[in-house]
């Protein structure tokens, strides 16, 4: 590890401009890397999210780490697990190795995570898998289907407002690849449940869907 560089980001050097250097040097994100999974303190968050607005930014530099982000799904840090999520599915633009397909199973499992933030995070972002490899809808449907079954929890207890929360990302899900899936009819019958959700943006989200769809 690069102690220099450490004590820099531990300042958190203005983001914009530490990015920039990141682009012009992509070696630094083997470094941030190797920052997030050996610091205990916070200067870890600051480096995932370099990695994390990199990666929308311009999948292509932080495509040569796949691996190694894959491996922040694993985190018992949920920050660093969340941020791992959401840049792997972002990675998935420029994913012509298919590299994804090595962790597809295990991603598609964080759907029923007790915890709602990652369900939600790993559903909400699922479609841009199937936007660069279609063959994946059929296995992240039925995965995304089953989650009308699922229990969230909040500080350890059941909580029904986590579970309305996720129906409507479950919804925007369908949306997103309604034209192209062969499970219309179950999707549509979800979406017919969820129109009495007693969160009013979900029920809202579920008549929108059937005027659309039906």
């Amino acid at each position: 590890m690069d102690n220099e560089l450490l004590i820099r980001l531990k300042g958190k050097p203005d983001m914009e401009s530490f990015m920039a250097e990141v682009s012009e040097d992509p070696s630094i994100i083997g470094c941030l890397i190797d920052i997030i999974k050996t610091e205990k303190g916070s200067v870890k968050f600051y480096c995932e999210k370099v990695i994390r607005l990199t990666g929308e930014k311009d999948p292509k530099l932080i495509y040569p780490f796949y691996e190694e982000i894959a491996s922040f799904i694993d985190s018992d840090n949920n920050f660093i697990k969340w941020g791992g999520i959401i840049t792997l599915s972002n990675l998935a633009a420029v994913d012509d190795e298919d590299k994804f397909r090595n962790i597809s199973e295990k991603y598609f499992s964080l759907f029923h995570s007790k915890s709602m933030i990652t369900a939600r995070n790993a559903a909400g972002n699922a479609y841009k898998f199937i936007h660069k490899n279609p063959e994946y809808e059929k296995a992240v449907t039925k995965e995304i289907l089953k989650v009308k079954e699922n229990v969230y929890y909040n500080k350890g207890e059941p909580s029904p407002e986590c579970k309305n929360i996720m129906m409507g990302t479950v919804i925007d899900y369908f949306d997103k690849v309604f034209e192209i899936t062969e499970r219309k009819n179950e999707m549509l019958a979800v979406a017919e449940g969820e129109t009495g959700n007693t969160r009013k943006k979900v029920a809202r989200k579920a008549k929108e869907f059937l005027e659309k769809h039906s």
